[in-house]
């Protein structure tokens, strides 16, 4: 009895067992053979069945090289299908429920404010005592990235209160301004420690830039060098080593001050 499954791109099963039946097996002419010889006979039976394990198993190695391709080109037409991030162009709207929100392709600014209400008997109708602020900054990531983990909300607070209004204000538009520089270009490059939110099966999606790193940007420097550029840098003096000391002719030697003091001094006889 043996049980085989296939799903194309993704698994393969094989799976067999056999079992003793006198309907099937009739063992009536191997009893009349030897111990040794039967034992032997065993021995040679068992290196025929590794050998057609060992074809299976090239078998095997062969279906799963294949079924890579049938992921890899479920995978690309996965990618091709996802739908462009939806965004703002960087200008302000209102939702349905008086949510603001501007956003890129890369990032989202949202805020709401909540008013805090009560009761006026005096005026008989509902009064407002107090505000409550929402806002958060996050990656607008697109549908079913590569990495949707801890992380894609940068900064934010969760009703923040303020008694009146206008401290509010102030505060919201200075959280706007610091975030700012966010939204001045559609795409804006994506960090490079955030890639993997902007990919799908492992490619970035199209429109996307990736951050430029310092060191990525040095290396990208020194391709630029030639190799008369690197002479130059070899050949740049160095330190640890003294300068050479000048060489004097004889015509470059001037009389001491001391000497011709001295000799001045000497006595004649």
């Amino acid at each position: 009895m043996g049980y085989s499954y296939l799903e194309p791109g993704n698994e393969l099963k094989i799976s067999a067992h056999i079992y003793f039946s006198t309907n099937r097996v009739n063992i009536a002419e191997l009893v009349k053979m030897t111990p040794e010889q039967l034992k032997a006979a065993e021995m040679s039976s068992i290196a025929a069945e590794k050998e057609i394990f060992a074809q299976m198993s090239e078998i095997e190695k062969k279906w799963a090289k294949q079924a890579e391709q049938t992921m890899a080109l479920r995978k690309a037409q996965e990618y091709l299908k996802t739908p462009p991030t939806p965004h703002t162009s960087n200008k302000w709207i209102t939702s349905e429920y008086d949510w603001h929100e501007m956003s890129n392709m890369v990032y989202k600014f949202i805020w709401h404010i909540y008013e805090n209400q009560r009761w006026s008997q005096e005026k008989q109708t509902s009064v407002t005592t107090s505000f409550d602020l929402s806002w958060y900054l996050s990656y607008n990531t697109p549908h079913n990235p590569d990495y949707s983990g801890p992380g894609r909300q940068i900064a934010g607070q969760e009703r923040k209160h303020f008694g009146e209004k206008a401290d509010l204000d102030r505060y919201l538009q200075g959280r706007i301004n610091a975030y700012a520089h966010l939204f001045t270009e559609i795409s804006p490059p994506i960090p490079s420690d955030q890639k993997k939110r902007f990919c799908v099966n492992g490619v970035l999606l199209p429109g996307y830039t990736v951050e430029v790193t310092r060191e990525q940007k040095v290396s990208a420097l020194l391709e630029l060098l030639t190799d008369d550029d690197l002479a130059d840098c070899g050949e740049a003096a160095d330190p640890a080593v003294p300068p050479p000391i000048p060489f004097k002719t004889k015509a470059s030697k001037k009389s001491s001050p001391t000497r011709d003091h001295k000799k001045k001094h000497v006595p004649t006889r």
